[in-house]
């Protein structure tokens, strides 16, 4: 056979068998899709399955940019989390956006129940609100404040592999599932007044890992984006964290898992007189 109809042939054998190939990865986007059971354990497994939930505490050290005003400022930031959602976040800054310098810019405590000031103090903003919403604030991280919640994801990123104690309910969002891809799940929360809520989750299709949580944020949507996941023991942790309320971005460059850590830690000195 000539080389003509050489080329001719491999012409027709890529035409019958190519629309098999399409036909078959779509079938596999669809059951990986299938139902948000499915998307949020394969999730859980690709990121260590047990493993994840056997991970107690982790320390992290994480490059911070943001632009959140005019000028582009970085930061470098020490971060503690002991299971189910005691932190704490201290930074320092560059000197000129250049230079890292060793004072500390403060200390954010998360006991699992209210926020110190930063400088570890009793905060008294956490009287200012009535109990209910405090604690509806504090047991959803989705509730908190812009800045504090940037924190909880920063300091455990990896906190949607308990998303069904986060939301009451989890479900496939049909409107935003055509997106080629992605799963997406909408999670359906309690809101810190009392109101349901709703935060979209997406997830890549073909690895299973959480792409972006988009959440509602003072009526508008922002979201975090998750990347760059690399192996820290038996999890894959997403070594960059991005989130455009403050267009601002973590880059992990040190992750320690399971060093034990006092609840010492986690405890706020008193107020201030």
């Amino acid at each position: 056979m000539t080389s003509a109809g050489l080329n001719k042939l491999g012409v027709l054998i890529f035409l019958a068998v190519f629309p098999g190939c399409v036909a078959a990865q779509a079938n596999q986007a669809a059951s990986n899709c299938s139902s948000s059971e499915v998307v949020l354990q394969r999730y859980i497994d690709v990121v260590g399955g047990k493993a994840v939930f056997d991970v107690q505490s982790r320390e992290m050290t994480a490059a911070e940019s943001n632009s959140f005003g005019s000028v582009t400022e970085h930061y470098t930031y020490k971060l503690k989390w002991k299971a189910p959602n005691k932190i704490t976040s201290g930074s320092t800054p560059y000197l000129f956006n250049t230079i890292p310098v060793s004072y500390p810019n403060g200390t954010f405590i998360f006991d699992g129940e209210g926020w110190s000031d930063f400088d570890r103090r009793k905060s008294r903003n956490e009287e200012r609100e009535p109990e209910r919403v405090r604690e509806l604030r504090h047991k959803y991280p989705y509730n908190e404040d812009p800045y504090f919640m940037e924190l909880r994801v920063v300091a455990d990123p990896l906190m949607m592999t308990r998303a069904n104690e986060l939301y009451a309910s989890l479900e496939l969002d049909t409107e935003s599932n055509d997106q080629q891809g992605l799963c997406v799940l909408r999670g359906n929360g309690i809101g810190k007044y009392g109101f349901t809520r709703h935060d979209l989750l997406f997830f890549d299709a073909k690895t299973g890992f959480l792409k972006t949580w988009q959440v509602g944020i003072q009526h508008k949507w922002y979201a975090f984006e998750f990347n760059d996941y690399r192996k820290v023991d038996s999890v894959m942790f997403p070594f960059s964290v991005y989130f455009d309320f403050y267009d601002a971005t973590f880059r992990y460059t040190s992750v320690v898992q399971n060093k034990p850590l006092d609840d010492s830690a986690f405890a706020e000195r008193p107020a201030r007189p």
